[in-house]
């Protein structure tokens, strides 16, 4: 790594453990996400350049960049979507490998919401969040069905319980999705970009389901170009462009005044 990189994760490591102070000792030893000189590459395409990246437990960390620059690989890579084929990625502390049992443990800590909802469309929203906690955690069906109305509520839509998928709305049914993810009880979610399949005015709706989690202290890793959302909710932006990241800083100094010409021509075209 050049001293460009490790300089870059100095940036990500220092606000981000800034952040995270305040909580108990156990959470406070290791980041909930750490990614450490990651490499990945789709055949001959290097899609991420060691990629250095901390970041602390109830951190909210946003995402962003030009299409192609990595930012959906490297969230897919942290909840272990896609494999990476040199250096490494820690969630709290323990190691993201190949093995099918640590990492159906690690995925039981990170919750994900995607682009295109992902919800089965032949199960009634309530059975969509309680079948995972059914046949994963082995709640009983009286038990996973409060888990889930809670969450619904908490999501505001708990009147749409017993309707299927296909009868919502698309900004209802990602919320529906968020619900989903939330009755797992992770200690991290993951968002790949989940206002842009959404029409305008539904666009709003889920944002402000993600505002409250963020401000409700969840830790949070959100690939977006929705720079409104990433003013109020972030408190570390990641710009990433061709592979790398570019530039980390809170959101205040990002937008305001950026250190890097390609994060300013960036922000210019997103802004103006």
């Amino acid at each position: 790594m050049n001293d460009s990189g490790h300089s870059m994760r100095r940036q990500a490591q220092g606000p981000a453990t800034q952040i995270g102070q305040g909580q108990s000792a156990s959470r406070h030893d290791d980041p909930a996400v750490d990614a450490t000189a990651l490499n990945k590459w789709f055949g001959g395409f290097h899609a991420l350049k060691d990629i250095d990246l901390a970041v602390a437990q109830g951190s909210r960390i946003v995402i962003c960049g030009p299409s192609g620059s990595g930012k959906s690989t490297l969230i897919r890579c942290v909840n272990g979507l896609e494999t990476f084929q040199s250096g490494a990625i820690r969630i709290g502390g323990v190691g993201l490998t190949r093995d099918q049992k640590q990492l159906r443990k690690i995925r039981r800590e990170v919750g994900m919401v995607f682009q295109q909802f992902n919800l089965f469309p032949h199960l009634t929203v309530m059975s969509n969040c309680t079948l995972a906690l059914r046949r994963v955690l082995g709640k009983s069906k009286a038990e996973a069905a409060g888990i889930a109305l809670h969450y619904l509520e908490r999501v505001r839509i708990p009147e749409q319980a017993h309707k299927y998928p296909g009868q919502l709305s698309g900004g209802q049914q990602q919320r529906v999705a968020i619900a989903r993810a939330l009755c797992m009880n992770p200690k991290i979610m993951l968002f790949d970009e989940p206002t842009s399949s959404l029409d305008p005015e539904m666009v709003k709706e889920v944002l402000d389901v993600m505002i409250d989690l963020a401000e409700g202290g969840m830790t949070m890793l959100c690939v977006t170009h929705e720079m409104g959302f990433a003013r109020q909710a972030a408190d570390q932006m990641v710009f990433m462009d061709q592979g790398r990241i570019v530039e980390t800083a809170p959101p205040d100094s990002f937008f305001a005044a950026p250190s890097q010409e390609r994060t300013r021509l960036f922000l210019d075209k997103m802004l103006h």
